[in-house]
């Protein structure tokens, strides 16, 4: 085990203690992250992307599944008098088998999370969660319990299997802890600049990775069938990859994605309504026109087909915009409707406390 938590780049490992000359033998890596040197911790560990406990500090000693102490009071039934009360997590103390490391591991656990585990089937799916919340309700124990198990042999061939089974490169996994290295010497640069300049940096970073090529090989071939949508993976928060012909490619999802679907489908719908009508109208008064005409006068075929396709092209435009104001016209009734009921809601509190109040003067 201690050989997965030595850095050899360092001179400092799990193992060594300040003292160079002492008798007493070097103590055995804990699972327990109290129990070990902070400054080998800090060099071998990667940072926790949430920072240190700072409300319920007890919660880092353990998986507390983001639970705090609660406090409220307690009512009597016939005075109606407030005592102030408090709750705390139920914290229990288990020893539980972890696959991966082949042994028993002792943690605190909150009968929550205990839940949780039985439900996953062990610690390590647990503990192996790629959600934000799971990463964030792990808490510093958990990050560490998380990254020792992530060294262990069966877990990196179960990534390595993942990535052959998408269709990924075995060297992702190098660009991609290069690509996390150069993130965050950029996020400690960026930290000087100015607001300005830092969205602007945010802007131009965002356009690069719209697009960028992740991996491909040589055999690589996908039959995209027509009217699918394209596979795609969550990788990170807002960030996925996508399947191409060319292989994955990083994109980002777009805000306005829904907004721009309603808007296609009222598009479609004005179209359909409006378009036939208007063709038939627009043929009919041009064939009436030419045989107003001389025939030497009169336009060709070519010509009118060309003239008819311009007008299609201003009747699609203008179909755009009917369904653009249509939607601004039914999101903005949508927020009148929620600003009435929020205004009928605050009328009820008023007047709720208002009957309260003329009944506690009467009695």
């Amino acid at each position: 085990m201690a050989t997965l938590f030595r850095t050899p780049l360092r001179p400092r490992t799990l193992t060594h203690y300040r003292r160079a000359f002492s008798t007493t033998p070097s103590p055995a890596i804990s699972l327990q992250l109290e129990k070990n040197d902070p400054e080998a911790v800090a060099d071998a560990l990667p940072p926790y992307p949430y920072g240190p406990t700072r409300w319920y500090k007890q919660s880092s000693l353990g998986l507390y599944g983001g639970q705090m102490i609660r406090f409220g009071n307690n009512v009597g039934k016939r005075t109606k008098n407030k005592t102030r009360r408090s709750w705390h997590p139920n914290v229990l103390t288990r020893k539980l088998f972890s696959k991966a490391l082949d042994r028993v591991v002792q943690v605190r656990v909150v009968a929550r999370v205990l839940r949780t585990i039985d439900k996953l089937g062990g610690l390590d799916e647990y503990l192996l969660g790629e959600k934000e919340a799971r990463i964030k309700e792990l808490g510093e124990s958990g990050w560490w319990l998380r990254w020792a198990i992530m060294q262990t042999p069966g877990v990196r061939a179960r990534f390595v299997e993942e990535r052959r089974r998408l269709g990924l490169p075995e060297d992702v996994a190098v660009e991609e802890e290069q690509d996390v290295a150069e993130a965050q010497s950029l996020t400690e640069e960026a930290s000087e600049l100015d607001a300005e300049e830092i969205a602007e940096l945010d802007i131009e970073e965002a356009a690069e990775e719209t697009g960028e090529l992740v991996g491909t090989d040589g055999a690589f071939q996908v039959e995209q069938p027509p009217g699918v949508p394209p596979l795609k993976f969550r990788v990170g928060p807002g960030k996925h990859i996508m399947l191409t012909a060319d292989g994955w490619r990083r994109t980002r999802p777009d805000p306005d994605r829904l907004s721009n679907i309603f808007k296609a489908r009222l598009y479609k719908q004005y179209e359909e309504k409006l378009l036939p009508g208007l063709e038939t109208t627009f043929t009919a008064e041009l064939a009436r026109q030419q045989t107003k005409l001389d025939p030497s006068q009169r336009l060709s075929e070519l010509e009118e087909t060309r003239m008819l396709k311009t007008v299609k092209r201003q009747w699609r435009l203008d179909c755009k915009d009917k369904a653009t104001a249509a939607y601004d016209e039914k999101i903005a009734k949508r927020n009148e409707r929620k600003g009435e009921r929020k205004l009928k809601k605050r009328a009820a509190k008023e007047a709720g406390r208002e009957r309260g109040a003329v009944a506690v003067v009467e009695e």
